[in-house]
């Protein structure tokens, strides 16, 4: 497994790179969804087709990764 530092500038554009390819997968299965069901496809397509579920697994990882990686931060009473 690879195990390398990424820095924050790096990690905003993954993360970003991942919102957009989520919005693409997204309208992607909405438009097979409606052709199927209008008729023009004969394949009904699910999320994991798209590859949706993987991806926000994938953001959901990255978002654990970097809360674990914050310094904790002091409380002042």
């Amino acid at each position: 497994m690879m195990r390398e530092a990424f820095s924050e500038s790096e990690v905003n554009l993954i993360a970003q790179g991942l919102d957009l390819l989520l919005a693409d997968k997204r309208e992607a299965h909405r438009w097979a969804d409606e052709s199927y069901r209008y008729g023009g496809s004969e394949i009904a397509y699910t999320e994991s087709d798209f590859g949706i579920p993987q991806i926000i697994a994938l953001q959901g990882k990255i978002d654990r990764a970097l809360v674990l990686d914050e310094p904790e931060s002091e409380v002042s009473a």
